[in-house]
């Protein structure tokens, strides 16, 4: 048996394969359940919404950074130099 023979046999046993599982979907699909019962799941759950926070942080006075314990970026530089952040790259003073 040549290799082309080998896989011309192939392709028709795996068309062959394919055929009949798309024959037998179309054959069952028309034969579902009619009784109405799909033996679905549902779930009802009881949701409460959250306070919004979104006013608080488009406070104009107060930058939503540093009300949340943020530093500012003159900080960071600062904070490298007396080595109070670990940081992995060089920073350029």
């Amino acid at each position: 048996m040549t290799w082309l023979k080998f896989a011309l046999w192939l392709l028709g046993i795996y068309s062959l394969y394919y055929a009949v599982l798309i024959f037998w979907d179309k054959h069952w699909a028309g034969k579902t359940d009619q009784s109405g019962d799909k033996h679905e799941l549902t779930f009802v759950e009881h949701i409460e919404p959250i306070k919004s926070f979104i006013g608080e942080l488009l406070d104009p006075q107060t930058s939503p950074i540093v009300a949340h314990g943020g530093v500012s970026l003159k900080e960071v530089f600062s904070l490298a130099r007396e080595e109070a952040i670990e940081y992995i790259r060089p920073v350029s003073f």
